[in-house]
């Protein structure tokens, strides 16, 4: 009766861990759930995912075949799926600790990293996106500035270029004079189209400067904070799962 029991269950659903304080959004969730490939370091193994949208006990569901678990043991670890702040697939361990973060590979980068010394790349099955793995590490701690090293707000606005991992240029955005809804708020403008899903999902509408840090805010209301990494350079604080900087390229 095991056997059979055993032959009939052909998915292991695993339970996500907590939900965090801020949920991710259902339009996130909507792009990223469906059929996933995950395959290790040079295709030699391969292991069809379901990032399910459903919730059982306040925790979302991953489904993958039984037999995935001999074939990618790192899978034995993963119990859930989330998304990332830049709207990217993290997979979860029971205790809501990621075992394998995800950013966009739009330009073919061949940016391999790792966990338990094994490269993973994620496919998305019948998308154009793919993904692949990185080092999952914890947000970098918020770094206290000096006032007097902060640049005026007068020479924020122009033209920059958005930076993932490794420096690769995925967008560019301008962030303009021009008055937003709220008071201290500056509408932007993408001169070309974001290729990020992080980006898209996040859906870049304006910016203010306050504490000598660039905020930018998506249509939803929330914000990301950048701080000064050079002259003309900003970068993420906390960088989260997936690493994003400004580079001005054009005044």
């Amino acid at each position: 009766m095991l056997k059979l029991a055993s032959a009939l269950v052909s998915f292991v659903l695993a339970i996500a861990a907590p939900a965090a304080a801020q949920a991710p959004s259902t339009s996130a969730v909507a792009l990223l759930q469906g059929s996933w490939e995950l395959t290790s370091q040079g295709g030699a193994r391969k292991c069809r995912l379901m990032l399910r949208p459903d919730m059982a006990k306040g925790r979302r569901l991953v489904g993958y075949p039984v037999a995935c678990r001999r074939s990618l043991p790192v899978l034995g670890r993963v119990v859930a799926w989330s998304v990332s702040d830049d709207g990217y697939v993290i997979l979860l361990d029971a205790e809501g600790k990621p075992v394998l973060a995800f950013e966009d590979d739009a330009a073919a980068l061949k940016l391999k990293a790792q966990a338990d010394g094994v490269d993973y790349q994620l496919d998305s099955m019948g998308r154009s996106r793919r993904y692949v793995a990185r080092a999952a590490t914890p947000p970098a701690p918020r770094v206290p500035f000096d006032p007097t090293r902060g640049p005026p707000r007068e020479s924020i606005p122009g033209i920059y270029a958005m930076l993932r991992q490794g420096g690769q240029e995925v967008c560019r955005v301008q962030l303009s004079t021009d008055p937003g809804a709220a008071e201290g708020r500056f509408l932007t403008r993408h001169p070309a189209r974001c290729r990020d899903k992080g980006l898209q999902v996040f859906d870049l509408v304006a910016w203010r400067y306050t504490g000598w840090r660039i905020h930018l805010i998506a249509r939803r209301g929330h914000e990301m904070s950048l701080v000064p990494a050079g002259e003309g350079e900003w970068r993420k604080e906390p960088a989260g799962s997936a690493d994003l900087s400004l580079r001005k390229v054009q005044p």
